[in-house]
């Protein structure tokens, strides 16, 4: 059975995972307290991990390294709020894609709208509804140092990465473009020195099949090196269309990546990467959560003996078309890292480009009434070249970027022939359609300096400039003037800001750091390139300043990490997406609306209580709020979108001894939310309580590392979420407020070998 959440308490599992953090430290005592005599059968000489059957887990937790500030620093030493996912914590998780890390990190939230384009991704309130590719995300993402904006161009498979990383708050001096919230940084496993080959296979129930494989070693000893990997996906629908009698809510996709990497020197790397995309799936279909009985289709739907949706919850739907969904994109760059005398050179060039379609039925019925899709192309160039020196007292990295963009977006809303047989006594299709080419080109310099103040402290001063310049020609086709008539327009602009970064760094000692930061984002503005009136085309950059304050620990003796932060976020000039009111139909733009802030505290623990058992928490709570907004037809805003009030994530692992030579493994998580809305007005339809979401884990592997099977689950008591919320309920082609759900609970296998 489906249940819908507006409201839910933590389960027990919750409670008793959370007891067991706080008592892990006396556990840890405990458990030292015990090795300082053998154990039966044993000898103070022969310590109890080598016992038969036994195979412990790590002694202490190991350090991640990370690389938010193009340098190689532990967590612990970072100045900053970040959590991070290595290659082990992504494989032991079952983590494929960015809706699984973002359920797992303090602040975050991806709103899973159900394609691959207009889903936008939060972090700490701080988010944007990225429709196109010509409207900036709020939170940046990034592939090997490459960025790859957001939308259907930021598609990637999570096989074979080394790592991923969740930098919160504004990243202006490192990470640069629209980083105002956060960035997200993957960095791909680079090809080896020695013979490598992996595959992974997975099958679950809705027909769900994943192969992932790849193989790799040298072609040149310790001169070139190559790996070439592969995924692919598919799954049936989740969703049944009883219109149809067909299922929906397919996935559908493959990915390959080569990779050489070419070292002439010790310290001279170059990495030649190509890659490619393909997504062939139906996945746009949305639930009618209420129906306006005063509106004309509405009215016709009952005239015409049509069902209606009763239950907006138990993924069952109607619509009277096929909904493809597809993307191909490729992607290739060229990462140099060289020596020149005393100084680091890096220089990071990339072009990417990625054709998306869609086509939805919106008004959900089988009535041939209305369609509307959003397809586009794009090409991207980039060029990053920075210089690194240090000295035994300070540190200095400085660099310049270049960007440039090519977006052709083609939005369209057809009338079906049953629309126009009784709107205009013709059954013909007719329909509105736009064709708009935006032009982005972006300039950076940037720099950063570290003065080493004593053995304790340091200070940090980062600035960037950046110069946006956009420029587009569009033109819209509206016989029946329902979104703002027929027009051409061109227009250009250009926008530019320093962000500055100010860190401070203080060591209590070698496992307590506390650290303060503040620092600037900034979002340049842009033109809107969908449907819609020509007079709400254009909108103003944002901005945003964050103070930070943090502490990071390493307790007993490793075996517990604890880290801290409280923020406050300051943002001006914010933009937002709306309905046009200038237009009698739906069609959102981008527009600004005044001021918000957002304000919490973020946490994360570790801990290995004993030689079997891992546990995690982490958490945030969030205020994010609208200082006075209103949006564009003048209602007030409180609560910012997107922004759950907390998160709570919980985890438990414990590893066991078969023999010898296999451990057994059990463990699973909870995923808490506390309470959102899907809408800028905040209204009652949009809120989603709070919820918790359980995935389990169940399996054995060889102690060698090269084998593994598991049996898993995911939202294993089958909870349903709201993830948005679209309101067309009070116009008269449509009459509805429809919603997207999550992915229903889910339960498979997982076998993985290495070679």
């Amino acid at each position: 059975m489906t249940t819908n959440i507006s409201g839910s308490s933590t389960p027990g599992l919750a409670v008793l995972l959370g007891l067991a953090l706080l008592l892990a430290p006396a556990a840890i005592a405990q458990e030292a307290a015990e090795s300082q005599e053998p154990g039966a059968g044993q000898t103070a000489e022969e310590p109890a991990a080598e016992a038969e059957g036994a195979e412990p887990a790590p002694a202490f937790i190991a350090e991640i390294v990370v690389t938010a500030q193009k340098r190689e620093e532990t967590l612990l030493e970072v100045p900053l709020s970040v959590t991070a996912f290595t290659a082990d914590m992504i494989s032991d998780n079952l983590i494929t894609n960015l809706q699984e890390i973002s359920i797992r990190t303090p602040g975050m939230n991806y709103g899973n709208f159900g394609d691959q384009k207009l889903s936008p991704l939060s972090l700490r309130g701080v988010f944007g509804d990225t429709s196109t590719a010509g409207a900036d995300p709020a939170v940046s993402q990034y592939v090997d140092e490459v960025y790859i904006g957001a939308g259907a161009g930021a598609f990637i498979d999570l096989f074979d990465i080394q790592r991923a990383e969740v930098l919160r708050g504004p990243q202006g001096v490192f990470f640069g473009r629209n980083s105002i919230g956060g960035a997200l940084s993957y960095t791909t496993k680079r090809p080896a020195n020695e013979f490598e080959a992996l595959f992974e296979g997975t099958y679950g129930d809705y027909n769900y099949h994943r192969l992932g494989a790849l193989v790799g070693g040298p072609l040149v000893k310790d001169k070139l090196a190559g790996k070439v990997t592969f995924t692919s996906n598919g799954r049936d629908g989740t969703f049944q269309n009883l219109w149809l009698d067909r299922d929906v809510n397919t996935q559908g996709s493959w990915s390959a990546r080569g990779q050489l990497l070419w070292t002439p020197g010790d310290a001279t790397q170059l990495t030649l990467t190509g890659e490619h995309s393909e997504i062939d799936q139906e996945s746009l279909h949305y639930e009618t959560l209420k129906y306006n009985d005063e509106q004309l289709f509405v009215q016709l739907i009952d005239a015409f003996g049509l069902p209606r949706n009763e239950d907006p919850y138990d993924r069952d739907l109607y619509g009277d078309i096929e909904q493809p969904e597809t993307l191909e994109m490729s992607g290739y760059s060229l990462h140099i890292t060289a020596p020149i005398g005393d100084v680091g050179l890096t220089s990071i060039t990339s072009y990417r480009d990625h054709e998306y379609s869609s086509i939805r039925d919106t008004d959900a019925t089988g009535l041939r009434w209305l369609y509307d899709g959003d397809p586009e192309q794009v090409d991207r160039f980039s060029q990053e070249i920075r210089v690194a020196w240090a000295t035994a007292k300070t540190s200095l990295l400085f660099g310049v970027y270049y960007y440039d963009q090519t977006s052709n977006n083609q939005s369209f809303v057809n009338l079906g022939v049953d629309a126009t047989e009784i709107l205009i006594g013709m059954p013909m299709e007719i329909g509105a359609g736009s064709d708009a080419t935006l032009s982005t080109t972006s300039y950076a310099g940037f720099a950063n300096l570290t003065f080493t103040l004593s053995d304790r402290a340091d200070l940090s001063a980062g600035l960037r400039y950046t110069r946006d310049e956009k420029e587009i020609d569009y033109s819209q086709e509206d016989p029946l003037e329902l979104f703002g008539g027929t027009f051409t327009l061109q227009a250009k602009d250009d926008w530019g800001a320093p962000t500055p970064a100010f860190n401070f760094r203080y060591a209590f000692s070698d496992d307590l750091r506390g650290y303060a930061n503040v620092s600037r984002g900034f979002k340049s503005g842009g033109f809107n390139d969908g449907l819609g009136s020509g007079d709400g085309i254009s909108f103003d950059p944002e901005f945003l300043w964050n103070y930070e304050i943090g502490l990071k620990s390493r307790l007993a003796d490793g075996r517990v990490t604890a880290n801290i932060a409280l923020f406050y976020m300051d943002w001006s000039d914010i933009q937002i997406v709306a309905d046009n009111p200038d237009t009698p139909n739906f069609d959102p733009i981008t527009a600004n609306a005044g001021a918000a802030h957002s304000t919490g505290i973020e946490g994360e623990i570790m801990a290995l209580p004993s030689r079997h058992w891992t546990l995690g928490m982490n958490f945030s709570v969030l205020e994010a709020k609208y200082d006075g907004g209103t949006d564009l037809e003048g209602n007030p805003l409180d609560r910012i979108p997107y922004s759950p009030d907390y998160t709570v994530n919980l985890s438990a692992e414990y590893r066991g001894g078969l023999s010898g030579r296999t451990n057994w493994f059990v463990g699973g998580g909870i995923l808490s939310r506390g309470e959102l809305y899907l809408t800028d007005d905040n209204q009652e339809d949009g809120r989603v309580g709070p919820y918790n979401l359980v995935d389990a884990r169940l399996g054995i592997e060889g102690t060698d590392g090269r084998w593994r099977v598991t049996v898993w689950g995911k939202n294993v008591f089958d909870k349903a979420v709201k993830q948005r919320l679209i309101d067309m309920y009070d116009l008269f082609l449509i009459g509805q407020k429809f919603i997207a759900l999550n992915d229903p609970a889910t339960y498979g296998v997982t076998l993985r070998f290495a070679f």
